[in-house]
């Protein structure tokens, strides 16, 4: 090799070192986790069942995806969902297609979870918190299948994210996000309310941001916003004498505990019921029987972190994610949403119920090392213990039950 060749290489060599030592270990711990998120939801992902449910509705879509164009799948609820299914299934046209779509929206889900736990805890906790949400019955169940469960999951995480970057600092950018998020969470049924929730807390930063911006970018975000709503508000123009307003306002799916206050008031505390008690509500698909979709570590550390919001209502994190909660939690309890959309929410909390404990173990031991270090190990098993357990659950207890067993029979044809 010539001087001038081996001189190039060296310093191409030293550009690419430089480069990966400036990336901190944020950059690597989402590495990580997204590595383990990709393998264990590929994991058997089409051979763990011996087929599939009738909710996937897989001869109906499949029918749908061969003999119609791409754009058709935006027209109506979920669309962004039957979108990025259109083209999963086009690159690979058989069960794996069909599920690969609910695969990527999971990774989407623990990487927003990532990103934020992160960025107020630190990327230990934030891996920590990640790996609750990922270790976990609901996000196996609901990211494995092709139903746009995952999508309500993804649409709680994604409109925290625009609340904490609109706060953080608003931006162009921040300003797209909010223009994209609050756009695809009118796709969803009942969807308009969490947006106007969301909206409502930021209402100040969007009106800030705006302010500051250029004619062109006004009209740019304007029209952005637009032709992103303009698939749906066909469908439910085109189709108002078929109760398609009802659906997308949520009342068709909710109406019946309006008719009564004690219904209500029971499937509300069925919610959380769901989550930390037993899940049998949830139905064979998506749980298993008695057990909880939390297990009872991660449900005390969701409860620590819920109380340390309580005591910091002033942050407007912690009011955020109350409110949202919170917010979730009604249109979940009016049977608009699965209460498995909360899952990044409590997630999330449980984070800052990690964080809460570490940072009273570090009081006790501000300069002991050892001591230090020994209450963040005793996190990292207790985690790794509630992980296996989750893993357990799906892959083994799940995967083998007999409820389970006898609702995956169906073959794509």
């Amino acid at each position: 090799m010539p001087d001038k060749e081996k001189s190039t290489h060296k310093l191409s060599g030293g550009k690419i070192k430089l480069l990966l030592s400036h990336l901190d270990f944020e950059f690597y711990g989402f590495i990580l986790i997204i590595f383990f998120g990709l393998s264990l939801l590929l994991f058997r992902l089409t051979s763990l069942t011996l087929g599939f449910i009738n909710k996937e509705e897989l001869i109906t879509k499949h029918q749908l995806f061969l003999h119609s164009p791409w754009w058709l799948s935006l027209n109506g609820f979920y669309g962004p969902y039957f979108l990025l299914l259109h083209l999963t299934y086009a690159i690979n046209r058989s069960l794996f297609g069909f599920r690969l779509a609910s695969v990527i929206i999971a990774l989407l889900v623990i990487s927003i979870i990532y990103m934020l736990v992160s960025s107020w805890h630190g990327y230990k906790v934030g891996m920590l918190a990640s790996v609750i949400v990922l270790f976990n019955l609901g996000l196996l169940t609901a990211g494995r299948e092709a139903t746009p469960l995952v999508s309500q999951m993804l649409l709680m995480a994604a409109l925290l994210l625009v609340i904490a970057v609109l706060n953080r600092k608003p931006s162009l950018l921040g300003l797209i996000l909010a223009a994209i998020v609050l756009a695809g969470a009118l796709y969803l049924p009942g969807g308009i309310w969490l947006s106007l929730v969301t909206a409502l807390l930021v209402q100040r930063a969007i009106v800030k941001t705006f302010r500051t911006l250029r004619n062109k970018s006004k009209i740019l975000t304007i029209l952005l916003l637009l032709i992103m709503l303009v698939p749906i508000f066909y469908q439910l123009i085109a189709h108002y004498q078929t109760s398609q307003l009802k659906v997308w306002l949520g009342y068709d799916l909710g109406n019946k505990f309006l008719l009564s206050g004690r219904n209500f008031l029971i499937n509300l505390i069925h919610v959380p019921g769901d989550l930390f008690i037993h899940s049998e509500g949830l139905g064979p698909a998506l749980s298993i029987g008695h057990l909880p979709v939390f297990p009872i570590a991660f449900s005390i550390l969701f409860l620590i972190g819920l109380v340390s919001y309580t005591t910091r209502l002033s942050n407007w994190r912690w009011r955020s994610v109350l409110v949202l909660f919170s917010s979730g939690w009604i249109v979940s309890g009016l049977g608009i949403i699965s209460p498995l959309s909360l899952l990044p929410l409590v997630a999330i909390t449980a984070g800052t119920g990690i964080a809460f404990l570490l940072k009273e173990w570090y009081s006790i031991f501000p300069r002991n090392p050892i001591a230090r270090n020994l209450g963040l190990t005793i996190m990292f098993l207790v985690i790794g213990l509630g992980s296996v357990y989750g893993a357990r659950s799906y892959f083994v207890a799940w995967a083998n039950n007999s409820n389970t067993t006898s609702i995956y029979v169906r073959r794509l044809n």
